[in-house]
């Protein structure tokens, strides 16, 4: 994967309106981040029971997946997703939300990849339940592999010795978590498209937007802190603004993974027919 690769990849993120497939997306995502985490929250509640030390490590996981400057946004969430569990409505409203999620979803990939032909409304509803169910897994299992730590705290009193090393720490806290995203991603642009992409592409354009959203962690923190000083202009509506700008930003990265994707099997076809 060259620089060249990639500046053509954002020069037609440019050409595909990104930008607004970009505002559509994070829209929809953040409709359904809500509800998304109310299921996490009830699903850990049943395999864990409930623990105080649930709700503080549940905001450390939120504001590692957001950058600094929204911890405030992390807090209020937390604050939601606390005290309420999983009701049949709220069951229901994170089913359509996450369905909405994914028709943007897969309308922003068939931009990406020059797709005109929809897939009919069962087969589209079949996929958004598998992919659904898959990033459930995925984020299920980072967040367990992440809280392993946090919960020997609780288990000290009942198993004396048990403790970790730093390198496993390491692991465990960030390692596994970027791996389960990486793994999330490159089945996003591997499944979702309708058309047919190789593993190894989808592979490559799930790094570089893994490894592009950790680094604009702390690029967006500075830039909402030193340059864009927001708190001046929305004040009380600053923490919104920058939950749904840090969206914004992430859904970019992710369209921009997508098209690094679809050139990467473009070159391909074109060595092929020379």
């Amino acid at each position: 994967m060259s620089l060249r690769l990639i500046g053509r990849s954002i020069r037609d993120f440019f050409r595909d309106d990104g930008l607004m497939l970009a505002a559509s997306l994070s829209y929809f995502s953040m409709m359904a981040f809500v509800p998304f985490c109310l299921f996490l929250v009830t699903l850990f509640g049943h395999v864990l029971g409930n623990h105080p030390e649930f709700s503080a490590f549940l905001y450390v996981k939120l504001s590692s997946f957001f950058p600094t400057a929204a911890d405030e946004i992390s807090r209020d969430i937390v604050n939601i997703i606390s005290h309420k569990g999983l009701g049949k409505f709220s069951l229901l409203l994170y089913g359509l939300l996450s369905i909405q999620v994914f028709a943007s979803l897969e309308n922003s990939l068939n931009v990406v990849f020059k797709i005109e032909k929809r897939r009919r409304f069962i087969h589209a509803l079949l996929m958004s339940v598998i992919v659904i169910t898959l990033l459930i897994v995925l984020i299920s299992l980072s967040f367990l592999a992440a809280s392993v730590i946090p919960l020997i705290s609780v288990l000290k009193p009942y198993i004396p010795g048990i403790r970790f090393g730093r390198v496993t720490a390491f692991i465990l806290g960030y390692i596994i978590p970027f791996v389960m995203v990486l793994i999330m991603l490159t089945l996003v642009y591997r499944i979702l498209p309708r058309t047919r992409v190789r593993l190894r592409n989808a592979f490559l354009g799930g790094v570089f937007t893994t490894t592009l959203i950790e680094l604009a962690k702390h690029v967006f923190t500075w830039y909402v802190v030193s340059v864009a000083r927001l708190g001046r202009v929305y004040g009380p509506l600053t923490a919104f603004v920058v939950f749904l700008l840090w969206m914004f930003y992430s859904s970019s990265l992710f369209l921009i993974g997508a098209e690094i994707v679809y050139n990467l099997g473009k070159t391909r076809k074109t060595r092929g027919e020379t």
